[in-house]
């Protein structure tokens, strides 16, 4: 067994990677558009549209065929991977409902709850819903991509429109618990002070550091020599300003960039999300090169925003 996995082999599979991913630049806003509406959250969305891409990388890789309708294909994956993620032992289609569902549900009221969806359904239900009332795909293809029937799929409609359309469903919605906001704010002071000793301090040893889509890191000094030098120390074209807001309840981060040769305004370049226990942060998540996610946090807040893409073309580089 090898101790190390060769560079040439890692070149290779980053090199694939890319490529894969830039065939499939032109689908990858509809993809985070699907991922949104199922899973109720921009975060959540991105994370399952990263891994969906994960896997149908994969699934080429496999393939013998040319691969027909790819955005259908993506969303069978995509859907699985949600499915995946919140199975439950007990088949959530056929459980029974705690209320009759409302005989007709107006399909922009349904539209305007989807974002409520991730406390209101069973994870199923809310695939049902989502791939039926906003893509319109039909009973047959719903039932293949959730692996049951068409008449559990029609029953699972009728469940989660009811809920969704009920008037006393904002009963059932539960705030989220907010994470640790006095480690957020130390961490915004630490970068727009541009202390990298400070920051380093603030992550414990075996922290996490996702660029999402591009980079991995694990364990503070990888992390401080990675992600937080690049930032601080080679990122010259642009100045930093790191300021704490709210979305959702949650404190983000918004890295606040102005161009350093004074052509150009400032503007949100980058939105950081920490995980934090007992002071320290745990996991830190990078959305630089998420344009979808960007616009949502950019256009929510009301403030300017510039995106860079997914990072394909000009590689790992920022």
């Amino acid at each position: 067994m090898p101790d190390v996995l060769p560079q040439p082999v890692v070149a290779a599979a980053q090199a694939a990677r890319r490529e894969f991913l830039v065939a499939l630049e032109p689908l990858r806003g509809e993809l985070f558009r699907y991922c949104r509406r199922l899973t109720g959250s921009v975060w959540d969305a991105e994370d399952l549209a990263q891994e969906t891409l994960a896997r149908a990388l994969t699934r080429a890789a496999q393939s013998h065929q040319p691969i027909e309708r790819p955005m259908a294909w993506l969303v069978r994956i995509a859907t699985n991977a949600y499915l995946d993620q919140v199975r439950r032992p007990a088949p959530l289609l056929v459980e029974p409902s705690e209320r009759a569902a409302f005989a007709v549900a107006d399909p922009i009221e349904v539209r305007d709850a989807l974002a409520e969806m991730t406390t209101l359904l069973a994870p199923q239900e809310r695939a049902a819903v989502v791939l039926k009332d906003v893509f319109d795909l039909p009973l047959k293809e719903i039932a293949a991509m959730l692996g049951t029937t068409e008449g559990a799929v029609k029953a699972a409609l009728h469940r989660g429109r009811g809920r969704l359309t009920d008037p006393d469903r904002s009963a059932a919605i539960a705030r989220r618990a907010t994470p640790d906001r006095d480690t957020i704010d130390a961490l915004a002071e630490a970068f727009t002070a541009y202390d990298l000793d400070r920051l380093t301090k603030l992550f414990v040893e075996d922290a996490v550091s996702d660029v999402i889509g591009v980079a991995h890191e694990v364990g503070r000094d990888q992390i401080t020599a990675g992600s937080l030098h690049h930032t601080l120390y080679l990122e010259t074209s642009v100045r930093w300003r790191a300021e704490v807001r709210e979305l959702d309840g949650d404190p983000l981060v918004l890295m606040w960039a102005t161009p350093t040769d004074g052509d150009g305004t400032e503007a949100v370049e980058d939105v950081l999300r920490a995980e934090a226990a007992d002071g320290r942060i745990t996991t830190l998540r990078w959305y630089y090169f998420c344009p979808d996610v960007l616009a949502e946090v950019g256009n929510r807040l009301g403030v300017p925003y510039r995106n860079h893409g997914h990072g394909l073309v000009r590689g790992l580089d920022r």
